[in-house]
C-alpha cells in the first residue's frame, strides 16, 4: 500500500520509513509505540500524522497490508492457512481468520475457494 504524497515534509519521511520496514517484513509485529520510535516521534503524533498521511490509523494500516500480503500468498501458493497466517505476522490462526474476514469480508477459506472458482 502506497502513502499518497503531496507534499513531503521531515515528518512524512519519517512516516514513509515506518511504511518501508513494515512492508519489508510483514512477519514480524510492529506495534504503534515501535513504530513511532522508528519515526523519532511521540506516540500520539505519530498516530495523529499517520493518519492524515494515510486516511487510516496505524493499526488498521497494518492490518490492512497484511491482509494484502494474505489474499496474494492464497491466490499463488498452496500453504496452509496457518502457515500463511505466520508469514504475515499472526501466531494466532484464529485471529488472523477474524482479522481477515473484518477486512474482507469473507474467511481466508472462503477467499481461496472463491479465487479457485474464478480460475
Amino acid at each position: 500500500m502506497v502513502i499518497p504524497v503531496k507534499q513531503v515534509s521531515s515528518r512524512d519521511r519519517r512516516v514513509a520509513r515506518v511504511v518501508e520496514l513494515v512492508t519489508r517484513d510483514l512477519a514480524r509485529r510492529t506495534t504503534l509505540t515501535e513504530a513511532a520510535e522508528v519515526a523519532g516521534l511521540d506516540r500520539s503524533y505519530f498516530s495523529r500524522r499517520f493518519r492524515q498521511i494515510t486516511g487510516m490509523t496505524f493499526l488498521a494500516w497494518n492490518a490492512r497490508i497484511r491482509i494484502s500480503e494474505a489474499k496474494r500468498l492464497l491466490t499463488v501458493l498452496d500453504l496452509s492457512i496457518t502457515a500463511i497466517a505466520a508469514s504475515v505476522g499472526y501466531t494466532d490462526v484464529t485471529t488472523f481468520e477474524r482479522v481477515f474476514r473484518r477486512v474482507e469480508g469473507v474467511s481466508p477459506r472462503e477467499h481461496r475457494l472463491l479465487i479457485s472458482k474464478m480460475e
